[in-house]
């Protein structure tokens, strides 16, 4: 089964008039030959003066000062495009990451007690007591995606300091549960395609063994907030891929037959409630980022129609 022209063309619509810029510049460059620049230009507005990134980039965290977690969402997308370490944003991005490392602690804050004062997603509202947010409380998130993206622009990355953070990483990797959460499968997966070849094989070691343990293999599962085929293999090139086959070829079936129906991508999450006012508007930011990801893990799959 394949996407159909039409609804593409439906989706695509969506995006360019409901989407942020950002989203919007994202689907340009991956469907239409749009410029690298112009999607640097759109992620510059989510920057502040210290490196770090804010402005809601995480739709769920309405923070307009910096926060690892935003940052993290910013490397992200610098690191699809390809954008080097020449660049004035992953500089800035890099030094935010060594500033905020807390070094008596050994590890990165995700969140700024701050964000209680601004409408969030309730599973991060900052807890002073045990001084992280409600449901967060490891090491690996965000702790292996920075270490991760430290590796890829490691040319700014002090060498004694990136070999520390390293050998944590790997530590809590071997450590982590089988059924780790799906979270911090995420950030190790994103350090494992950053590390070199010795540390791949400790993490991967891991991760296809956890793999299945996570990952909702049903369809009647795929509509509930979890670790999905195409979130633990969006592309064919990533190695889970491989272990998942029939789970992703069936899921592919089934968001392309939601993709006909809706002509978007709809978050499988809300607010329960809180912040009312303020939850539509981070709604329709995830839409529009779910939709043009959604749109590149058909494109890498081959699961575009032609015409």
């Amino acid at each position: 089964m394949k996407l159909s022209r039409e609804a593409f063309k439906r989706a695509v619509a969506f995006v360019m008039s409901e989407a942020r810029p950002l989203d919007q510049q994202l689907y340009r460059y991956y469907f239409e030959g749009g410029s690298k620049e112009n999607v640097v230009a759109a992620l510059a507005l989510f920057q502040n003066d210290d490196g770090g990134f804010g402005h809601c980039l995480e739709p769920d965290v309405r923070l307009e000062v910096s926060s690892v977690l935003a940052t993290t969402v910013a490397v992200q997308c610098m690191s699809k495009i390809g954008l080097d370490e020449r660049h004035n944003l992953v500089a800035g991005a890099i030094q935010y990451f060594l500033n905020q490392y807390d070094h008596e602690k050994q590890r990165w804050p995700i969140l700024p007690k701050e964000v209680n004062d601004v409408p969030h997603a309730p599973w991060w509202h900052f807890d002073e007591g045990r001084d992280y947010p409600g449901t967060h409380s490891s090491w690996a998130n965000p702790g292996a995606e920075v270490v991760g993206y430290l590796h890829e622009y490691k040319t700014l990355v002090p060498t004694t300091f990136l070999a520390d953070v390293t050998a944590i990483a790997l530590c809590e990797c071997e450590k982590a549960p089988l059924k780790m959460d799906m979270h911090d499968f995420y950030c190790f997966q994103r350090l494992f395609s950053c590390v070199a070849a010795r540390d791949q094989k400790v993490i991967f070691n891991k991760l296809k063994e956890t793999v299945r343990e996570i990952t909702l293999r049903h369809r009647h599962e795929w509509h509930d907030y979890g670790a999905k085929p195409l979130d633990v293999a969006p592309s064919p090139s990533v190695p889970f891929a491989s272990l998942l086959e029939k789970e992703i070829a069936a899921q592919l079936d089934h968001e392309i037959e939601k993709m006909n129906e809706h002509g978007c991508v709809l978050p499988s999450w809300s607010w329960f409630g809180h912040y009312e006012d303020t939850w539509p508007q981070a709604k329709r930011e995830w839409v529009g980022y779910l939709t043009v990801k959604m749109l590149k893990v058909f494109q890498d799959y081959g699961r575009i129609g032609e015409g």
